[in-house]
């Protein structure tokens, strides 16, 4: 009995001692996960932007056919706009597609007949080449639907419940046409900012619009967050409050989904406006180049289905940037390209794969982050940590020859909005080992410039692994398994 004892009581020792040394195995050696990656072409397929054709005292009215061209060369295959004249069919005989604006006409009350004729219009533009795939309710009614703006009704009932009718009717005949029911149809935005917390709600009630869209839609401009805790961080006081960096409003403090998207819950959503002013008051243009190819990239990393720039063409001459609403675009008013035109295009040069849809496939890998302790900022010459290593964010691609982009960026604010103009800064870029658990014949690293031009490195793995510096724009870490 005692010799039993002893062998049970020698075996229970064993059995532990190998339980705690595969414990420490596994607490030494870091966990390589495999992530499924997304279609680079479908991130290409996100990518929009907004234009006014119908704007003839603009460079969309006066130089049509160099804008055209100017956004067939930027390989930009979205716009958002309402009808005007042919131009969806003009625009769709060279590949690129619409996303219309529905609403009722200024000062008038709508009913049914006003919704088929928008049907109509529709069907009869797709039928002469146009490739309007998306229709989208009224833009920012609670601003525009109000009496003292456009007083639009629709069957005698203003904003809220008014569009509320019109969105069900809208997506209703849209899909009831055989010619049309393959569109997309995205629900009405909002202009005015609410309240998460209650304070000021958002007027349409959550699932008033789940069965009335496919895409629930918010026009998320970033520029701070005060519906945030408040920390300071990046020499910034309050640091999301005065901060204008991409995903401001969605990721972190998700305040943006948080109040716009319960309406369409659980339906995706849609960003049909967001961007940047380059006037003086916002950001730079250097500072623009930084973002634009973020904030496309961290949209689709938050499963936005589509995101709108507003918008291409800077509509009026302003030589002292000091106009926001005349500095919206990735081209300036004399249509010579922003740095942001020339980092998209390149971009979707590197990205865009045509073709049928494809199931992308995994990669194993891990990315260990590591803070930057003792920092001076260039410009405000402070010493400061950079702590917060989940501010590198990534997004994993993979073309159809099942070529993996792994883009990776500091998502971290390029300003400091407490102060007009904004005080510009210049974060550390975060070094990162990437460990790959796969053979990969082949690497290169993609690295935006100020100028919005890639500059490409081949690199050589040592033991399967990458050592990188994560900068605040842009890198892609192009991997081609063996």
């Amino acid at each position: 009995m005692t010799r039993l004892r002893y062998g049970l009581l020698q075996r229970v020792v064993l059995f532990l001692g190998a339980i705690g040394a595969m414990a420490l195995i596994y607490a030494v050696r870091p966990t390589i996960a495999i992530e499924t990656a997304r279609s680079a072409d479908r991130f290409v397929d996100s990518i929009c932007v907004g234009t006014h054709w119908s704007y003839t005292d603009t460079p969309y009215g006066q130089r049509y056919g160099v804008v055209k061209q100017k956004l067939m060369a930027a390989g930009i295959r979205n716009v958002r706009d309402g009808f005007y004249q042919n131009r969806p069919q003009d625009l769709g005989k060279s590949g690129i597609r619409m996303t219309i604006v529905a609403d009722v006409p200024d000062r008038s009350n709508g009913d049914e007949k006003t919704i088929q004729a928008i049907v109509q219009q529709i069907q009869a533009a797709n039928a002469a080449g146009a490739k309007i795939d998306a229709v989208e309710g009224p833009n920012e009614p609670d601003l525009f639907w109000i009496p003292s703006r456009f007083n639009k009704t629709y069957k005698g009932q203003g904003f809220p419940k008014g569009v509320m009718a019109f969105q069900k009717d809208l997506y209703d005949a849209v899909k009831r046409n055989p010619a049309t029911a393959h569109l997309q149809v995205i629900g009405p935005s909002l202009g005015v900012t609410y309240d998460p917390g209650g304070g000021r709600p958002n007027p349409l009630p959550k699932g008033s619009l789940a069965n009335a869209v496919d895409w629930g839609n918010f026009h998320p401009y970033p520029g701070g967050n005060p519906f945030s805790f408040p920390f300071d961080y990046n020499t910034t006081s309050k640091y999301y409050w005065n901060s204008n960096f991409p995903s401001v409003n969605i990721d972190e403090f998700p305040y943006n989904f948080d109040t716009y998207s319960p309406p369409f819950a659980p339906k995706p959503m849609a960003t049909t406006e967001t961007g940047y002013s380059t006037f003086k008051q916002s950001v730079s243009e250097k500072v623009h180049a930084k973002y634009m190819p973020r904030l496309f990239l961290e949209f689709f990393r938050k499963n936005v289905q589509r995101t709108c720039s507003y918008e291409f063409v800077d509509e009026f001459e302003d030589a002292s940037r000091s106009k926001r609403e005349a500095n919206f675009g990735l081209l300036r008013h004399d249509l010579t390209p922003k740095p942001a035109y020339t980092a998209i295009q390149n971009l979707i040069a590197l990205l865009r794969d045509p073709g049928n849809r494809f199931t992308p496939g995994g990669l194993a890998y891990s990315l260990d982050v590591r803070p930057v302790r003792n920092y001076r900022e260039p410009f405000s010459r402070r010493v400061v940590t950079y702590d917060r290593t989940q501010y590198v964010h990534h997004v994993l691609l993979q073309k159809r020859d099942r070529t993996f982009y792994l883009a990776l960026w500091h998502e971290v604010s390029a300003n400091d909005t407490s102060v007009n103009p904004p005080r510009e800064i210049q974060p550390p870029a975060m070094p990162a080992t990437l460990k790959l658990n796969q053979p990969i014949r082949t690497v290169a690293i993609y690295s935006l410039g100020d100028d919005g031009h890639w500059t490409t490195t081949p690199v050589r793995l040592t033991n399967n692994q990458l050592e990188l510096t994560v900068p605040d724009r842009v890198t892609i870490v192009k991997l081609v398994p063996a």
